[in-house]
């Protein structure tokens, strides 16, 4: 698997168009134009995965916080003086990528988000599964409920870490999942039933 910076409009384009179609949650060209960072990632040159790293106000994710819980002090102290910014349009196929490609991909988002050196960083999902997920290292939920857009599910959710806090836990989540994925594809080699490591 390739990972690749995005420059070029074509590049960023085609990623909007393929997200746009595996996502329900429409993001406007400008977004990814503007980001910090838009990674895609690629196998036999296929596109099979990618996400955004934004710190340029405002935040995507907290715009869609309906504005009353918005201004409630907790989500204030995050959005004053650009202390905070976005992991966002994180998909992945995961078909077409083996566990230890998954978490790479993980890895490489909080090293693009720490980065920035902010002091938050924020993720968000409309997908349970990838709230699940992320939040092993975005642990702190801002916002429970559907977001400003038509058609929301009212299970989306938007969550942060300080950087700190996600400096310390996906080092430990990227060890555990890869040593978990090392014993699961090796287990029969460890018990000596097998000569070949996998």
């Amino acid at each position: 698997m390739d990972a690749q910076v995005l420059h070029s409009e074509d590049q960023i384009r085609l990623f909007a168009e393929t997200f746009s179609g595996v996502c329900r949650n429409p993001v406007d060209l400008d977004y990814f134009a503007n980001a910090d960072c838009v990674r895609a990632f690629y196998r036999d040159g296929r596109m099979v995965g990618g996400y955004v790293v934004n710190a340029r106000a405002p935040l995507r994710y907290l715009r869609m916080i309906p504005e009353a819980v918005r201004s409630e002090p907790p989500l204030a102290s995050i959005l004053a003086d650009g202390n905070a910014c976005e992991i966002a349009c994180l998909w992945l196929s995961r078909a077409r990528l083996t566990t230890q490609q998954r978490n790479n991909v993980y890895l490489l988002a909080a090293m693009d988000a720490l980065a920035t050196r902010r002091r938050w960083i924020v993720g968000g999902s409309i997908s349970p599964k990838l709230a699940q997920t992320q939040k092993r290292v975005l642990p702190r939920v801002l916002y429970t409920g559907p977001w400003e857009y038509a058609g929301s599910p009212p299970e989306a959710q938007i969550y942060c870490a300080g950087w700190w806090q996600l400096a310390t836990l996906i080092a430990a989540a990227y060890s555990r999942t890869t040593t978990e994925d090392f014993l699961r594809r090796n287990w029969a080699r460890l018990c000596g039933r097998r000569t070949r490591w996998r």
